[in-house]
């Protein structure tokens, strides 16, 4: 089988990697009681809104539940497009066996798969463009966790948007790996930090797709 290697976040030292990776957190609420001298109210993340409505920043859904955002491709084409979380699977030992093959620095990680269907709603067309790469794995705190590419695996696989994506309605299946130390931050779900417009809503407040 032949594959590309990419490694971005683990081709730097693990422990400068993992610190680098961080990314929007929601956060807990507090216990007046524990914590007397503080005065802040934690926010909640916004409720899931109607299915194909624009989702606001920091929205958090579980399994199986669309969000919608608008899309900006090359050449400034725009669509609506949906998201929703569909699996967060530990790798098997053939497949860890086969990624440790790859990358020696997965050495003592676990290894999960994590599947992300994308609904094409509305607007241009937006074929070979692609939106894969705004996607990060978390864990179950919305924190990233390592992230690991592999070009070429049958088993795991990003895809551009092709053809079938431009009707209305049509879905495409998109797979990321996470790593985790053993017994470390397990990856739970993704975050979607959308595009690279100033205007991008979800930069600092992705949304959310936690199991």
């Amino acid at each position: 089988m032949k594959v590309t290697r990419i490694l971005p976040i683990l081709a730097l030292p693990i422990a400068l990697s993992i610190a680098l990776v961080g990314c929007g957190v929601i956060a807990a609420p507090t216990d007046p009681e524990s914590s007397p001298e503080s005065s802040e109210v934690e926010e909640e993340a916004p409720a899931a809104p109607a299915e194909g409505d624009i989702a606001p920043a920091g929205t958090k859904v579980g399994l199986d539940t669309y969000l919608s955002y608008d899309y900006t491709g090359v050449d400034d084409v725009k669509a609506v497009i949906s998201a929703k979380l569909v699996s967060v699977e530990p790798v098997s030992d053939a497949q860890l066996k086969f990624l440790n093959e790859q990358f020696d620095q997965l050495a003592g990680f676990d290894v999960w798969l994590v599947t992300v269907d994308q609904k094409k709603e509305s607007g241009d067309a937006v074929i070979y463009n692609a939106d894969y790469t705004n996607f990060k794995v978390v864990d179950a705190e919305g924190t990233q966790v390592q992230g690991v590419t592999l070009i070429g695996w049958e088993d795991c696989s990003t895809e551009s948007f092709d053809e079938p994506f431009d009707t209305e309605g049509a879905v495409l299946t998109q797979c990321f790996i996470g790593a985790a130390p053993a017994g470390g931050n397990v990856p739970a779900g993704v975050a979607y930090t959308g595009g690279y417009e100033e205007t991008n809503p979800y930069k600092d407040e992705p949304l959310l797709f936690i199991k």
